[in-house]
This record gives C-alpha cells, structure tokens and sequence, in this order.
C-alpha cells in the first residue's frame, strides 16, 4: 500500500519548488524593467504579466528599445 503521506509531502515540495522558481523569474523580469513588483504579479498569467509589466515600464519612463 502505498505510503500517502510521504506522496503528499513530494506534491508539496515540488509545489514548492516551481512557486520559487516562478517568483524567481518575476523578480528577474522586473529587476531587469527596473518596476518593482506589485501584489497579484505572481499570479499572473505570462501574457498578461508581460503586459502588465511593459506598461509599467514604459510608465516609468523606459523606451520601446530599452524595453
């Protein structure tokens, strides 16, 4: 019988594991767009972060190019 609590403490550390990997990346697009990231961002889907995140670049005062 299979040991359901050792299956269930895996499912939270790989859980784990890709929450920091995507904080991670968040934190890295935007350290690299120069805006700080706000509360929601990490909940984000991809195209609308990559949006959002331009947008607040470009309200920071970033050009096309330097996006």
């Amino acid at each position: 019988m299979p040991n359901f609590g050792a299956l269930a403490d895996l499912h939270s550390s790989l859980s784990g594991m890709s929450n920091s990997r995507k904080k991670k990346q968040v934190n890295d697009l935007a350290t690299k767009l120069g805006i700080d990231v706000m509360a929601g961002d990490y909940d984000l889907g991809a195209e609308e972060m990559s949006t959002t995140f331009m947008a607040r670049a470009k309200e920071a005062g970033k050009s096309e190019a330097e996006i």
